[in-house]
């Protein structure tokens, strides 16, 4: 039989392991630094929006570049033009689920065909910009989701 003396020690034993783990909600964080960050959304730059013909208009997702929005500071495109002279607004970065797209706002609605190309480019937490990438809709996609980026643009230029 256990005696209550060593149950109390048993309890704070278990204590002492499960305290250290215990942080702070507002100390938490799963957020990637800002250089992995930047590498992921390179690597995937070919992911970066997609277009769908939907209900008569036509839709340009953002929401690879959203689940990837911490470190990113401003996401830039432009319609038709190969400078990115409007924004998009960013969710803010949740660093509990820095990964997780918990808004409907991740899409542009535009008159169906009217978009023939868009070019992007994100600005970083830490002033640095990523070349700007044009897309433009999958031919044939019959209203599919797809985008085909057709050249890049480095930064600066």
């Amino acid at each position: 039989m256990i005696s209550s003396r060593q149950l109390a020690a048993a309890g704070v034993i278990a204590a002492a392991l499960v305290l250290p783990l215990q942080v702070s909600h507002a100390q938490q964080t799963r957020v990637m630094p800002l250089p992995q960050v930047k590498n992921i959304l390179e690597l995937t730059k070919n992911n970066w929006v997609a277009i769908r013909d939907f209900n008569g208009r036509q839709l340009i997702y953002f929401t690879h570049i959203i689940s990837w929005r911490c470190g990113v500071k401003e996401l830039r495109y432009g319609l038709n033009t190969n400078t990115p002279d409007s924004t998009f607004p960013l969710p803010e970065c949740d660093k509990l689920q820095p990964n997780a797209v918990k808004t409907d706002n991740i899409f542009l609605t535009e008159k169906l065909n009217s978009v023939t190309s868009l070019s992007v480019q994100l600005l970083f937490d830490d002033g640095s910009e990523s070349d700007i990438h044009i897309y433009q809709p999958c031919p044939g996609a019959d209203g599919s989701t797809c985008a085909q980026r057709t050249e890049t643009i480095p930064a600066g230029q």
